[in-house]
């Protein structure tokens, strides 16, 4: 019974009446005093106010200096008209150095090394302008291509003396050697002439191989 009274006064207090059941209970000499404590809840917080945005911090603006394109102009190169001028005229011609033709001993040397060489070229410009306009350079090389078929070549040298000529121009007697072995050896005199300006040069002479044509 008493359970079932409980539960009758906690119904009415949650109703807000009073229990009839502790009012007839006023008069026993035993009570029994109920209190029913009711949970409150705790209001719901906004949405707002329950998570609060966190406002991003603004990003730093960086500000970058546009490049300006600057126009890079090449200094002009003045154009050389007289080293231009200058590769158009032909080379100067392979004549002895002045020191090789200031003496005739030693012209004959250079004459006998081009030889060597195989230089025709050289050879008939340290010949004399008379003789270079009478002999070609051509006709000129011919004649030490045909000589060179018969001796080999020239091989060596030997000065032996050198004297005036009956015509008052320098000789240089000499030996020259040749490269086959069984080619003879030449005793020959080099003649040379002495120039306006006083450089020599070789004039016709027995040191000049012959032209087997004219033979």
């Amino acid at each position: 019974m008493k359970t079932l009274a409980l539960l009758a006064c906690a119904g009415c207090l949650a109703a807000g009446q009073v229990c009839p059941a502790a009012e007839a209970a006023d008069g026993d000499d035993e009570y029994e005093e109920v209190v029913v404590r009711r949970k409150k809840k705790r209001p719901a917080k906004p949405a707002a106010e329950a998570e609060a945005p966190v406002a991003a911090a603004p990003a730093a603006a960086v500000l970058v200096p546009a490049m300006v394109a600057v126009p890079v102009v090449a200094p002009a190169i003045p154009a050389a008209p007289a080293a231009e001028a200058a590769d158009d005229e032909p080379p100067p011609p392979p004549e002895p150095p002045a020191e090789e033709a200031a003496e005739p001993r030693r012209l004959v040397r250079y004459f006998c090394k081009a030889w060597k060489d195989q230089d025709y070229e050289r050879l008939w410009w340290a010949m004399s302008p008379k003789y270079r306009r009478k002999v070609p350079l051509k006709k000129f090389s011919k004649l030490f291509e045909s000589d060179a078929e018969t001796n080999g070549g020239l091989l060596d040298e030997n000065i032996l003396e050198a004297a005036k000529t009956r015509s008052g121009d320098e000789g240089v007697k000499l030996e020259l050697i040749f490269k086959f072995p069984k080619a003879k050896h030449r005793f020959v005199m080099a003649v040379a002439e002495r120039q306006p300006g006083g450089a020599f040069r070789i004039v016709e002479s027995p040191f000049i191989p012959q032209d087997l044509d004219d033979l």
